[in-house]
C-alpha cells in the first residue's frame, strides 16, 4: 500500500500542559484504521518523527500521531512559581510570577504525556480503538515499554534502541538521592536541575532524581501483547544489562516477542539501517494490529 496522506496539527492536554502534536491519516483507506503513537527519545522533536516515521507508517495504512513532550519543541514548558510568591491556597484564576522550565528529560512527565497522547489518539475519528500500537526510539523506547505495561489498550509495541532503567551503581543512586533532597529543600533554583547534570553530547538535562524511579523493566513484566525490540549491537548508551536484551527476556515470558539487532552504534539505526529497521516496525504492526 502507498496511500496519500492527510496531516493536521492538534493540541493535546497533559496534566495542564498543552502538547503540540500532528496527526497523519491515510487518505482513501476503507474503514477505521489502526492507530500508532510515535514517541521520540532524549532531546528529540516531533518534526523528525513526522518525516522519517509517521509518513511511512501512514502510507502503509496506519493513522499516526507525533507530539513534543512538555518543555520541548512547540509544547508548553513547565511553570515553577518563584520562591518569593505566595502559596496558592485558593482555587480559581490567579496572577503568578513563574519561571518556565524547558528541555528537562523527566521520565515521569514523559510517560504521562505519552498516556495523554494515547488517550487522544484512541478517541480520534477514523481510528480503530481495538487496534492500537505504540512505537518509541532511544529514551522513548523505554518509555513505550513503561506505557504498554500501564495501559492494556495498547495491542502492539515496537521499542527501538531503548534504554530500560537507571544505572545501578552506588554513585548514581547517591547522586539521585542528593538531588531529591536538594529539590525538596529548595537548594536548586529553580526546583529542577537545568544548570547541573548535563550529559555530554545530549541536548537538555536529565532530572536525575526522577530518573532513579524510572523502571521500564518492571513494566515489561506486565506486558501481554506482541512486542518487537530493535537494537544496536554496539550500543554506546547505558549498561548492557538494562538494554533491549534484558527487556526482551522479560516480555517473552508472557507475550509474543522478537528482538532484531543491527551491527552498528546507536545513531546508525537512524541512517545506515533506517530502511530495514523501519520495515521491521511496519511489518510488525501490520501483522499484529
Amino acid at each position: 500500500m502507498n496511500h496519500e496522506i492527510a496531516r493536521s496539527p492538534v493540541t493535546i492536554w497533559s496534566e495542564g500542559s498543552r502538547l503540540a502534536a500532528e496527526m497523519f491519516k491515510p487518505v482513501g483507506a476503507a474503514g477505521a484504521r489502526p492507530g500508532i503513537l510515535l514517541c521520540h527519545g532524549w532531546g528529540g522533536l516531533k518534526g523528525h518523527l513526522a518525516e522519517s516515521y509517521a509518513k511511512p507508517f501512514a502510507r502503509a495504512g496506519f493513522a499516526c500521531l507525533v507530539f513534543d513532550y512538555r518543555g520541548w519543541g512547540d509544547s508548553d514548558g513547565k511553570l515553577i512559581p518563584l520562591v518569593d510568591t505566595p502559596m496558592l491556597t485558593e482555587a480559581g484564576e490567579r496572577s503568578l510570577k513563574a519561571r518556565v522550565i524547558r528541555e528537562v528529560v523527566d521520565p515521569g512527565d514523559q510517560i504521562a504525556d505519552i498516556l495523554a497522547a494515547f488517550a487522544w489518539l484512541i478517541t480520534e475519528d477514523g481510528v480503530d480503538p481495538t487496534r492500537m500500537g505504540i512505537w518509541g526510539s532511544s529514551f522513548g523506547g523505554g518509555n513505550v515499554v513503561s506505557a504498554a505495561g500501564m495501559d492494556s489498550r495498547i495491542k502492539a509495541v515496537v521499542a527501538q534502541i531503548g534504554s530500560y532503567g537507571p544505572p545501578s551503581d552506588e554513585g548514581f543512586v547517591a547522586l539521585a538521592r542528593q538531588r531529591m533532597a536538594d529539590k525538596a529543600r529548595g537548594r536548586i533554583d529553580p526546583a529542577l536541575p537545568q544548570a547541573i547534570d548535563q550529559q555530554p553530547n545530549l541536548k537538555g538535562v536529565p532530572d536525575v532524581a526522577r530518573m532513579l524511579f524510572n523502571r521500564p523493566l518492571q513494566a515489561a513484566a506486565r506486558i501481554r501483547v506482541p512486542t518487537l525490540f530493535i537494537d544496536a549491537e554496539n550500543e554506546e548508551y547505558g549498561e548492557p544489562d538494562i538494554q533491549g536484551g534484558a527487556a526482551f527476556d522479560i516480555v517473552r515470558q508472557n507475550a509474543v516477542a522478537e528482538r532484531h539487532t543491527f551491527p552498528c552504534t546507536h545513531y546508525e539505526v537512524y541512517d545506515r539501517f533506517y530502511e530495514p529497521s523501519l520495515k521491521l516496525a511496519v511489518d510488525w504492526f501490520a501483522k499484529h494490529l
